[in-house]
């Protein structure tokens, strides 16, 4: 993310790191579904891919602490919940902005020009869920602005890092595969049309939810920014 001057809705875009013309076409995360456990294909039930859609949510709505339809006919509802620091403006709002190479996703915002700021976010699911996948989108940093973190709360995920990523989602720890995830030093801004910050997750479950933790390591300028693609799940029906 950088500053976000040019993300108010219906000011013009500039061409530069979130203006950049719409297009990058993107499907479901790029993390392989799982095979489903034995003991479910054993059951005679059908294992079924669902998704939450973003493209379904008109741009600029906050969706955050809604029950939100999944495509897919698996009748699992997700509800995406916000704590901590979470009074930013643009904070769990749909937007068609480029972010991490996506061109709908939600975003989770930090309070602009407070140190050390977090938030937990928690998906939801309305029934036990398999195969959870999704990407958190555009984790980097820049010089006297921001510096994104991201803490996995979760246990038993897989992560994909890109090439702008370090860490391993840990809350603590120093080093390219210890602590949060985060952009490999202070000055490592990412283009909203790059995918070069994000984090492929997944989880084989089955799970009733999964949280993680965005938080600003120091001062931050700009309302810094991730998001979060479509979330693909599985369910046997």
């Amino acid at each position: 993310m950088t500053t976000r001057l040019d993300q108010r809705p219906g000011e013009p875009r500039q061409v530069g790191r979130r203006a950049v013309t719409r297009g990058a076409a993107w499907s479901i995360p790029v993390v392989s579904l799982a095979v489903a456990a034995p003991a479910m294909a054993a059951s005679g039930c059908k294992m079924t891919t669902g998704q939450l859609n973003w493209d379904v949510f008109g741009n600029g709505t906050n969706q955050t602490g809604k029950v939100l339809a999944t495509t897919g006919g698996t009748g699992v509802t997700v509800t995406i919940s916000l704590s901590g620091d979470t009074g930013a403006t643009g904070n769990g709002v749909v937007t068609n902005a480029l972010t991490g190479g996506q061109s709908q996703v939600m975003r989770f915002t930090s309070p602009n020009g407070v140190n050390n700021t977090s938030q937990t976010v928690t998906l939801t699911f309305s029934k036990p869920v398999q195969n959870v996948s999704f990407s958190l989108l555009d984790i980097d940093s820049a010089p006297g602005g921001y510096y994104d973190e991201v803490v996995i709360n979760t246990a038993g995920f897989t992560g994909s890092k890109h090439v702008n990523v370090i860490g391993a989602g840990a809350a603590t720890g120093n080093g390219n595969n210890k602590g949060p995830y985060r952009a490999p030093d202070s000055d490592s801004p990412v283009d909203g049309s790059s995918s070069d910050g994000n984090v492929d997750l997944s989880w084989s479950g089955p799970v009733s939810s999964v949280s993680c933790v965005y938080r600003q390591n120091g001062t931050m300028n700009g309302s810094p920014f991730i998001g979060i693609s479509d979330i693909a799940f599985q369910y046997c029906v």
